[in-house]
């Protein structure tokens, strides 16, 4: 995934990336992929020049991460490709095909997006800022629905992560 390269390759050489990167690409990913959260926020305290425990706590297991349950933010930071592909220029130079929801060449985050709703549908879907995407989940077929969360476990396989 390009973009993921992309954000670490800013921080190895940085120390540094932008809140886009930080919250939209890796947090993002992060939360989708289901990586354990005091592991993530342990990782951006590690890499981040200007972290600080009392910003990047809030910032990481809350906005980009949602590990405290919406204390710090009303609904998840969780986006499909398509808003990578909106807010960057990653998507032109990646493997994946963003505008794919489904399949081998289909962009992750999208179909990650969508098995993440799923997985947290009884905690998120009751969440009014969250109700018009859940209607649209409403809408997916059944054989789509296990498209999703085989697509998603294949790739999340194939990186090791283990679902929970």
């Amino acid at each position: 995934m390009n973009c993921l390269q992309q954000c670490v390759k800013t921080t190895q050489e940085n120390a540094y990336a932008h809140h886009i990167q930080r919250l939209m690409v890796l947090g993002n990913f992060a939360m989708l992929a289901g990586i354990n959260p005091k592991e993530v926020a342990e990782w951006y305290l590690i890499v981040y020049i200007d972290a600080y425990e009392w910003v990047e706590l809030p910032n990481v297991m809350g906005m980009a991460l949602f590990a405290d349950g919406g204390i710090f933010a009303s609904k998840p930071y969780a986006a499909s490709g398509s808003y990578i592909n909106k807010m960057s220029n990653y998507c032109k130079q990646c493997h994946y095909q963003v505008n794919q929801k489904q399949g081998d060449q289909a962009c992750p985050l999208n179909y990650l997006y969508w098995n993440f709703l799923l997985k947290n549908k009884k905690k998120l879907s009751k969440n009014q800022r969250m109700s018009m995407i859940y209607r649209t989940l409403e809408k997916f077929t059944p054989e789509r629905l296990k498209e999703i969360q085989t697509d998603s476990r294949k790739f999340l396989r194939q990186l090791a992560i283990n679902e929970k």
